[in-house]
């Protein structure tokens, strides 16, 4: 028979068990990107992202959503509040023509969307750069000054407790060698599985979920114009037409990974949609696939 100190420490033991099994469960968290969901920004993109069963984030588009300015940002957290939906991310960082390797105007632009994010809760501000304005990681000229960009940047998205997901046109071995030499808690892969594979690294989407893993701060969903859940051969890149036609991702074998990976933040689906209805029936059915490997 157990006397009161030893009930007492079986009690504690069980109970710091449970704590820990329970902060080790992580919800799968899915968002839409604004973009994909609406031909014209507006806030009523939360009260569709509430009519979604299973979705409960948005990914905004920064400056085509006109978030800069107080008076919009805050009509578009007062819609998300009103819905309750959150704002994953904050896509489209920066102006027509601006971009990661102009390291003072994007300064300028990521500091603007920093303010908005950190306004509207965001987890994330995405940090873009494909083909022509992503940084060639064999030229120092090219990617010197946007690491120095992303060293200055880090501690200011830190500070609002945001993270710059990159998002670039890089196989693995180039991020790696971007992220070390930013080394920076607050600068992360941003991950787009298909996206890497199409802008002309077959093979290295899957690669980069094992190599990256939980340090990935978000990811894309998407499947070219198909569902999910459709394996084919998908058209050629717009932003990269040197790259060839290229085979889709195997989700039953992506998602998977996924899971084991540890990864924590958010999947925001980047799937096109005919109309507000058709993405309603779409992402509900792209929702049941993927849940299928991540629940």
């Amino acid at each position: 028979m157990l006397d009161r100190r030893r009930f007492l420490q079986t009690c504690s033991a069980a109970a710091a068990s449970s704590i820990a099994a329970w902060a080790a469960r992580s919800p799968v968290k899915l968002a839409h990107r604004e973009g994909n969901m609406l031909r014209k920004s507006s806030p009523y993109v939360y009260e569709l992202a509430a009519s979604i069963p299973g979705l409960s984030g948005v990914e905004v588009q920064t400056t085509r959503s006109n978030l800069w300015d107080k008076e919009t940002v805050l009509a578009y957290k007062k819609e998300a509040n009103r819905w309750g939906m959150r704002t994953a991310s904050m896509g489209g960082s920066f102006e027509d023509g601006g971009t990661i390797t102009k390291p003072g105007p994007a300064e300028v632009s990521l500091r603007k969307t920093i303010r908005a994010g950190e306004i509207l809760g965001a987890s994330v501000v995405l940090v873009p750069g494909f083909r022509e304005t992503c940084p060639k990681m064999d030229d120092e000229s090219s990617y010197g000054p946007v690491v120095e960009l992303l060293k200055k940047m880090g501690p200011v998205a830190e500070d609002a407790g945001i993270t710059l997901g990159l998002e670039l046109s890089l196989d693995v071995a180039e991020y790696q060698k971007l992220i070390g030499l930013v080394a920076h808690p607050a600068v992360r892969p941003y991950w787009d599985t298909t996206g890497t594979d199409h802008m002309g690294h077959p093979g290295e989407g899957i690669k980069g979920l094992q190599v990256f893993g939980k340090t990935i701060c978000q990811m894309h969903l998407k499947n070219g114009r198909k569902l999910m859940e459709e394996q084919h051969l998908m058209e050629m890149h717009p932003r990269h037409p040197d790259a060839g036609r290229a085979q889709s991702i195997d989700w039953t074998k992506a998602l998977p990974i996924i899971k084991a990976s540890g990864f924590e933040g958010w999947f925001a689906f980047e799937t096109p949609h005919a109309s507000p209805e058709a993405c309603v029936e779409d992402t509900k059915k792209n929702i049941a696939f993927v849940m299928k490997y991540l629940s």
